[in-house]
């Protein structure tokens, strides 16, 4: 009789365990929606959180590199309370080629992005797909009080009007983020940046 009892004591908290992991892993899922931002001719698309409330801002910036044209358009996204914040910008050139987006530069632009963020010490670089598209991602540490900064370069695909027609090229998506990483991987993993006109 003493083991029935125990053995139903056990079957009933398991039970108990399995349910309050289901809600847990419903609970992560709730409140987490699909936004859509304008960004210049850009549509950014993510997953996000709407317990993550931010104002956003875009901006948009031309340059140059001995003949090359550079052209950046950038949506900054800050957090309610102002001490976080999302940068994704998207950078085309006006001419194509393999060494402006290549592995080299994208992990360069990676490291540079975090240094210019007052990162110090080590930083960590690694390979990683995004939207499809292998990129570069890097992160490190804030000073002077160690808060955790991330950055991901990776290709975006877009069309260059010529007088001849169309031509397909590729640019690069910039993320920037001071969001812990749970979020910061949301957005990474579910990032997309679509061409609009």
């Amino acid at each position: 009789m003493k083991g029935g009892y125990l053995v139903g004591v056990f079957l009933a908290g398991l039970a108990l365990l399995l349910v309050s992991g289901g809600q847990a892993s419903i609970m992560s899922d709730i409140g987490v929606t699909s936004v859509s931002e304008d960004c210049g001719k850009w549509k950014i698309s993510f997953n996000w959180s709407e317990m993550d409330l931010y104002s956003s801002s875009v901006s948009h910036a031309d340059s140059t590199s001995g003949k090359v044209k550079i052209t950046t358009d950038t949506l900054i996204m800050t957090s309610s309370d102002r001490t976080k914040v999302m940068k994704v910008s998207v950078i085309t050139y006006s001419q194509s080629g393999a060494a402006l987006t290549n592995s080299p530069r994208m992990m360069t632009l990676a490291n540079e992005t975090l240094s210019k963020s007052n990162v110090c010490g080590k930083i960590n670089t690694a390979s990683r797909q995004i939207n499809g598209r292998l990129g570069a991602f890097a992160s490190g540490a804030k000073c002077p009080l160690g808060e955790p900064v991330y950055a991901a370069v990776y290709p975006v695909d877009y069309h260059l009007d010529r007088p001849g027609g169309v031509l397909a090229s590729d640019g690069l998506g910039i993320v920037l983020s001071t969001y812990d990483q749970e979020t910061t991987d949301r957005l990474f993993n579910s990032i997309k940046i679509e061409q609009t006109r």
